[in-house]
């Protein structure tokens, strides 16, 4: 097939009735950023119109990895009702299909024919000239048919995008990243609502590079999605040595303070508004506890977007997005390092708030952010510190 466009439509962006023009400049924006490609305003839709030298398979790809996007579709354009019964002729006749339906939409008033109107029409033509029936309800084929002051367009498929808010609409959030499956998803649906991240790791290993190694799959996952991030590093040793004069049991918990602390440090100097962190609530209630006491510490809001989600729910979203599980079957960050050599977790609030006064966590998170390094990561090109 020939196609002269791709047709993008999204839905929430339209609910937004304030800000809905506001919405469709980022989520074109976006859409521009991600393709390389120039993309027109129409009403209720955004069309971007494909080139001679245009990779379709890459550009399709590329446009359902863009969260504002609902459905998307390669189009042919045309001007008049009887350019487009011939287009659509021209393109069925080599698909071999018995039952066609006919779904046509009018955006613009104006146009002479109804919707329903246009529909009889291409579908008269469509069975006197390749002896198809129109059947409405089990097609083989369907096609749908978009009239805009701009002209009409026909596609023959919908392809779903990720949906939700263009990020850049919502603000920007720092996520607590530890390149697994919970962190990555946690950053995912808070990109779906509107928001750019940036992440904050911190590595178990004796450089940076060897995180970035393991985790590579996973990082270059998200920046398909997210098209850049900045990436926040801190080495583990400073607090390492700090937990051994904490039990065994609480060494997980105080980390987690830790990083919840470093954190805040960071979204106070860089003016993020908030954290986001793949917390989920387990059947056990010392889960439960161990999520309280840590929401209780914290100054900033943390979000937890993965927080209603059981683990099958997790697991095959992760699968659903061809998702590792794990960064690397050699790294393990901070807190899986706690938990298999330590074990998991036994709160007691009271006794955990003893051992932060005794330890002065902030003087250990002062000494580790002169440790700070920090990335700007670009979907398609190489590492780049930030100068």
């Amino acid at each position: 097939m020939e196609f002269d466009v791709i047709v993008v439509h999204y839905g929430e962006v339209t609910l937004k009735r304030s800000k809905r023009g506001l919405f469709e400049k980022i989520l074109a924006r976006n859409l521009e950023k991600s393709s390389g490609m120039k993309v027109k305003r129409l009403q209720g839709r955004l069309i971007i119109e494909l080139t001679p030298k245009a990779d379709l398979t890459s550009l399709l790809d590329k446009i359902g990895k863009v969260f504002g996007v609902v459905w998307y579709a390669p189009a042919i354009k045309v001007k008049t009702v009887e350019d487009l019964q011939e287009r659509i002729v021209k393109i069925l006749r080599g698909l071999k299909v018995n039952k066609i339906g006919i779904e046509t939409r009018r955006s613009d008033k104006s146009f002479p024919m109804t919707s329903l109107e246009i529909s009889k029409i291409v579908g008269a033509h469509l069975s006197a000239a390749l002896g198809v029936k129109i059947d409405l309800k089990k097609p083989e084929k369907k096609v749908f048919i978009e009239v805009t002051e701009d002209g009409i367009y026909a596609s023959f498929e919908r392809l779903r995008g990720p949906g939700g808010l263009p990020i850049g609409s919502s603000g920007k959030v720092l996520c607590l990243f530890s390149g697994g499956i919970r962190s990555w998803l946690a950053c995912w649906y808070i990109m779906k609502r509107g928001c750019s991240v940036d992440l904050l790791h911190i590595y178990n290993a004796s450089s940076p590079e060897r995180f970035l190694e393991a985790a590579a799959h996973p990082i270059n996952k998200l920046l398909e999605y997210s098209m850049k991030f900045r990436l926040y590093l801190i080495p583990f040793n400073i607090v390492l040595k700090i937990l051994e004069e904490v039990p065994e049991n609480m060494r997980e918990i105080v980390f987690k303070v830790y990083l919840h602390k470093i954190g805040e440090k960071i979204a106070e100097r860089r003016r993020y508004p908030g954290l986001v962190s793949g917390y989920t609530i387990g059947l056990d209630q010392v889960r439960f506890n161990e999520l309280y006491l840590l929401l209780s510490l914290r100054k900033l809001p943390i979000y937890t977007p993965l927080i209603a989600l059981d683990e099958s729910e997790i697991i095959n979203r992760a699968r659903s997005l061809r998702l590792p599980e794990t960064p690397g079957e050699e790294y393990l960050d901070p807190a899986e390092y706690l938990r298999k050599n330590f074990g998991t977790a036994e709160v007691d609030r009271d006794r955990v708030k003893d051992y932060l006064k005794k330890l002065k966590l902030d003087d250990a998170v002062e000494r580790s952010m002169s440790d700070l390094q920090v990335l700007e990561l670009k979907f398609g090109e190489k590492l780049k510190p930030k100068t």
